[in-house]
């Protein structure tokens, strides 16, 4: 009996196997990058960045550009196939960079073919490109490395251990088709010196790309959307010096008050902080009262002015609505959209310092 089980669970495992597709590397092109930009008519532009390998250097890998016009994403690639002696696999690509015109015209059909594609990483990060993503993909940023890792590595260390707060296609597509709630995006530029940054967060109202955000707005929006145990804080004492403090655990969280015709939502934020760069200034109990206020103020402020930039722009990046609606029965979207501009929003900042520093 034992034996005939070993048998079956042989032949389940060899059919399954033979379901499986496979693609043999050395007959498809290698992409772990690609944009979309605007192009005329209507059109859109999309750019790959293949990888290309030299024969004579075992360790040396550049990009190919390929690019193509079309009026859909999906048709484009057939057209790109044929100028290719092997077929693109855009399951493989793992940072896909938006052109902002392209952006503000929406990118709802844009992802389209990818949000179909079974293949397609929910992982893969999307960002806006300042210009044009054809631009930053010919730019030579990245000689020692394949220009899609070098992007895909960039955004990784950046949202799990800097400033960028998550959001790779799946959360944006979340959020997209979410109720309550808003997507957005890392904003990617090319500088002067032909390298490449994280310059900002690109904001969404529906699937169309309408603000920016500046790093230090980034900073604190990372800190009332998720749990932080990393960073750095500056701001300046009045009348003194610019103050550096490093962020070793942040918490926040979300309450809504009782009134059920309009809801208060207070959003509680604390941070457990140590001075690193205090600019010579002695830390005695007095000082270190005033560098907790002035954090604790600047950090509000920041705070402040981003949920009224919301409210004004009618935009939900934060996801209040959501929250809203999880803790409210027959929520309704309309009647939400009209309250939104309107709504109660209190935030509430505390600045621990757990450590000063091996100098008092």
């Amino acid at each position: 009996m034992i034996r005939f089980l070993y048998f079956v669970v042989l032949i389940v495992s060899m059919l399954l196997t033979g379901c499986v597709k496979q693609d043999v590397i050395d007959k498809i092109t290698i992409s772990f990058t690609g944009a979309f930009d605007e192009a005329p008519d209507d059109q859109i532009e999309f750019t790959i960045a293949a990888i290309k390998f030299q024969a004579d250097k075992s360790r040396s890998v550049s990009n190919a550009l390929y690019s193509k016009v079309g009026h859909t994403s999906k048709n484009i690639l057939e057209i790109m196939d044929m100028q290719l002696n092997r077929p693109i696999k855009p399951g493989k690509i793992s940072v896909l960079l938006i052109g902002k015109e392209l952006a503000e015209r929406g990118l709802a059909d844009k992802l389209d073919v990818i949000l179909r594609d079974a293949i397609a990483s929910r992982r893969m990060y999307v960002a806006v490109a300042e210009g044009k993503g054809k631009e930053i993909l010919q730019a030579n940023f990245s000689s020692n490395e394949e220009k899609g890792m070098y992007l895909y590595n960039l955004f990784d260390s950046n949202v799990r251990t800097g400033l960028v707060p998550r959001q790779n296609l799946h959360d944006f597509e979340y959020a997209f088709l979410g109720k309550g709630m808003d997507p957005f995006l890392p904003l990617l530029s090319l500088q002067p010196n032909g390298q490449v940054q994280i310059s900002g967060l690109a904001l969404f109202k529906d699937d169309k790309y309408v603000l920016s955000l500046s790093e230090k707005q980034m900073r604190v929006m990372k800190l009332l959307l998720e749990n932080v145990r990393y960073g750095t804080l500056e701001t300046k004492l009045e009348n003194g010096p610019y103050m550096a403090i490093k962020n070793i655990g942040s918490k926040v969280n979300y309450s809504i008050g009782k009134e059920p015709k309009s809801p208060k939502v207070t959003i509680n934020l604390s941070l457990n902080t140590e001075v690193i760069d205090s600019k010579g200034i002695a830390l005695t109990k007095q000082e270190q009262q005033r560098i907790k206020e002035s954090f604790e103020k600047d950090i509000r402020t920041t705070g402040v002015d981003l949920l009224q930039l919301f409210r004004k722009e009618e935009i939900d990046p934060l996801g209040l609505g959501d929250f809203v609606r999880s803790k409210t029965r027959n929520w309704n979207e309309e009647a939400w959209k009209e309250e939104y501009p309107m709504m109660n929003v209190r935030l509430n900042v505390t600045v621990n310092l757990t450590e000063i520093g091996i100098r008092k």
